[in-house]
């Protein structure tokens, strides 16, 4: 992928979805017990990196009376540890799933042209 700014400031903003089946694995999200079975990582393209944004998780929950998947589901967004709204009592991303998705960043990186107009400072992917 490339990106070329012309006679404008440019601003882009990079990122990728990674989608995950995961097996055997119960959490705890906002108060109920959940068996998640899928997650979605997403990453984003900063300061010549990637970096986690958020990973949303879904499961069904587990039911207290005989531990089976109830046909309640928990969709929750997450957010990795001091990010997001995590810091004031936020969903934090299960560490299971936290450490494989920074163990597996996404492998490409885009090339991004120069502008010919200065980054806007404060803007997470100004040119």
């Amino acid at each position: 992928m490339s990106v070329t700014a012309i006679n404008t400031t440019t601003q882009v903003l990079v990122s990728e979805k990674v989608f995950l089946t995961i097996e055997n694995l119960e959490a705890a999200i906002k108060g109920r017990t959940a068996r998640i079975k899928k997650a979605e990582v997403r990453w984003l393209f900063e300061r010549g990196e990637w970096h986690l944004s958020w990973v949303r998780v879904w499961g069904p929950v587990i039911r207290k009376s005989d531990g089976g998947e109830s046909t309640q589901h928990v969709s929750e967004l997450t957010n990795p540890p001091g990010q997001g709204g995590a810091q004031y009592g936020g969903v934090v991303t299960p560490p299971e799933i936290l450490e494989f998705a920074l163990a597996n960043p996404p492998a490409w990186k885009p090339q991004v042209d120069s502008s010919p107009y200065p980054p806007v400072q404060g803007l997470r992917s100004s040119l």
